[in-house]
């Protein structure tokens, strides 16, 4: 019997799912049906998912083509999300450059809370992010002009779009503020991720969808996030949320995801302090200066109870 030849080689992650996935080589080969060996990575964690679009991946396989998924080298960092359902972190996406948090004018309204939440995840996950506000041609709502416009003087891009395949606006811009490297788009379901990965990268045919006008909210239509690759760009698109909780981390981690609130939290008298009521608080007190926003220190309030109330 001929002993077949066996070859490792590196490969990143486009999209998987039920432990079978799609690799693209360093080579620029694209590997299909690549199963995990064993269907247990070394030293692999609790996560709901151990490969993610975007991880770096170490693959064997023989003369006859078949491959198989031997080990998953070190993140360099990660999008993730908290799946209350099985009570595990979901990577959404790994070794990521840039994370454009989705959001729109209209159908769906924008949920600055829901922004908020997003941006927090990408401080403590050291992933730069900015804001994409589409559909600009339709009304934003005042709660929503006040909350980007804080954005914006804390420091965050906020950068606006229309995706609109036969009347697109800011797609120049969005192409300037990502000249290369990995971007992930981000948010709920209906914002238009997908239309505007399809005007970013000509080809990708992502299937896009209604919003449902009645319940103000989008229908899923992207199901898996995928790696898509388009003029030495990366675009990583991703299913829709409705809701985005921080069961993760702890509350003194998710007020350090405030940016805008480190500078006052080492002023605190109390370590422990959760910035809602204590004596000597420096945030509160920073927000009554108006040092810090009470559009985000509200934010923030409700990411806390909700967290108590899950405790």
């Amino acid at each position: 019997m001929t002993q077949r030849e066996t070859t490792q080689r590196e490969a990143t992650v486009l999209w998987g799912a039920n432990n079978i996935f799609s690799l693209r080589c360093d080579d620029g080969t694209n590997l299909d049906h690549v199963r995990i060996k064993g269907k247990v990575l070394p030293d692999s964690d609790d996560s709901y998912n151990v490969l993610a679009p975007g991880d770096r991946v170490l693959v064997s396989g023989d003369d006859t083509g078949k491959y198989t998924i031997l080990e998953r080298q070190p993140r360099r960092n990660a999008v993730t999300r908290w799946n209350r359902k099985r009570q595990a972190l979901q990577t959404v996406a790994a070794n990521v450059d840039h994370l454009y948090v989705v959001g729109s004018a209209e159908y769906p309204a924008y949920h600055p809370g829901f922004v908020d939440r997003i941006l927090v995840m990408a401080e403590l996950e050291e992933v730069n992010a900015s804001v994409i506000l589409n559909k600009t041609d339709l009304t934003l709502s005042e709660e929503a002009a006040a909350h980007i416009t804080v954005l914006e003087e804390i420091g965050y891009t906020v950068l606006r779009a229309v995706a609109h395949p036969d009347h697109p606006q800011g797609i120049e811009d969005l192409l300037k503020h990502h000249p290369a490297g990995t971007a992930v788009f981000f948010g709920e379901s209906g914002v238009g991720k997908s239309s505007l990965i399809n005007l970013l990268a000509p080809g990708a045919m992502q299937e896009t969808g209604e919003v449902s006008i009645r319940y103000d909210r989008g229908r899923h239509t992207t199901t898996l996030a995928r790696h898509i690759s388009a003029g030495g760009r990366v675009f990583v698109d991703t299913p829709g949320v409705r809701h985005y909780p921080l069961d993760q981390y702890e509350a003194t981690e998710i007020a350090a995801g405030f940016r805008e609130f480190r500078s006052a939290i080492v002023d605190c008298r109390m370590p422990s302090c959760t910035h809602l009521h204590e004596p000597d608080c420096a945030v509160l007190n920073a927000v009554e200066r108006g040092e810090i926003s009470p559009i985000r220190y509200e934010s923030y309030v409700k990411i806390i109870r909700e967290k108590q109330d899950h405790s």
